[in-house]
């Protein structure tokens, strides 16, 4: 056979997400409940899949094809990926890292426990699990990557003014015990104008109606940037006999919700140090809320935080990068998102 003259772009691939149609595991949503993440780069998925190469007894001191072992059953698959947050995809992904189904507020409360699924499990919205496909644009779309029962197990937010002028931005990584179909015809017939829904940190002008700005505590500093982190790791158990997981488990062995800033050294943060340095008990608190008069945005609350480092952060002026994590209280919330 002679070499094609074909070649794709980079930029010819996509990711998609959908509520899974037929339980927890079935996948087999239909190509319109599909929508596009706007990614920055294609990542290959990591199938994993097992491979024993050891040397087993026999002639000579070399590897027999006879002696291998390779099998893609009960094996996490994990898809990682960076784009930008908008309107339609950020909810989708906040309802599944939070397990909620509310539309605009997305709690993780102080005494979460996590949630324990069997795949078969009745779905109801984006909080149970999701099918996932790697998606490349070609006539002969017969080859596209298609993962079920996956959930979302990490979850970035992040913004920094002197990037696209502060235009919020995400990364996260999926995870499944599915075993995953690389030969699938999916197509997707969601549009992008979703795109152009995108949500700025600029938005959060603490000298604007009700904008409320906080960093560990202080409300007067001026943020260069922000990354608020969710960690809400799956474990798998069970299995069937297609080599399938039949059971995941959240929160093991913890929620755990990270939030970095980097603000201006000045006389109203310099004392981050010392608060930083001498903490014992006492926890601080971190709250961005945008203005009145913005329409899209994303208010981020974490009421309880104990500070983890404080550090110089060389830019054109100095400034301090500060990290935090949240902690539970006796009631109330760890984190609250709310999207507007």
């Amino acid at each position: 056979m002679a070499d094609l003259a074909e070649g794709f772009s980079p930029k010819q691939f996509q990711l998609a997400i959908a509520a899974e149609a037929d339980g927890i595991g079935g996948g087999e949503a239909t190509d319109a409940d599909y929508k596009f993440i706007n990614i920055d780069s294609i990542e290959m998925p990591s199938l994993n899949p097992l491979q024993v190469l050891d040397v087993r007894h026999g002639a000579g001191r070399t590897l027999k094809a006879v002696d291998m072992f390779l099998s893609n059953k009960l094996t996490v698959k994990e898809i990682s990926f960076s784009g930008i947050a908008d309107a339609t995809i950020l909810p989708m992904l906040l309802a599944n890292i939070t397990n909620t189904d509310h539309a605009s507020t997305f709690p993780i409360e102080f005494d979460y426990s996590g949630q324990d699924m069997s795949f078969g499990d009745s779905v109801s919205s984006d909080n149970s699990s999701l099918t996932f496909a790697v998606i490349v644009v070609t006539p002969e779309a017969a080859q596209q990557m298609y993962f079920k029962g996956c959930l979302l197990t990490s979850l970035t937010i992040s913004g920094d003014v002197g990037e696209e002028s502060g235009r919020l931005k995400i990364s996260g990584t999926f995870k499944s015990g599915c075993i995953p179909a690389l030969n699938s015809t999916l197509t997707p017939t969601h549009n992008r104008a979703s795109f152009n829904t995108n949500y700025f940190m600029t938005d959060y002008d603490h000298g604007a109606s009700n904008g409320v700005m906080t960093i560990a505590g202080l409300s007067g500093c001026v943020l260069k940037s922000f990354s608020l982190t969710i960690e809400n790791d799956v474990a798998f158990s069970g299995y069937d006999t297609s080599g399938n997981y039949q059971q995941m488990h959240r929160a093991i062995p913890e929620v755990a919700v990270t939030f970095d800033a980097v603000v201006k050294y000045d006389a109203e943060t310099d004392n981050l140090i010392q608060t930083f340095g001498e903490q014992s008990t006492g926890t601080v608190v971190n709250t961005l809320t945008a203005s009145d008069s913005v329409t899209r945005n994303v208010d981020i609350s974490l009421p309880t935080c104990i500070m983890t480092d404080v550090s110089f952060s060389e830019e054109d002026a100095m400034f301090l990068s500060v990290s935090s994590k949240a902690v539970a209280s006796t009631s109330g919330n760890i984190l609250l998102i709310t999207l507007q």
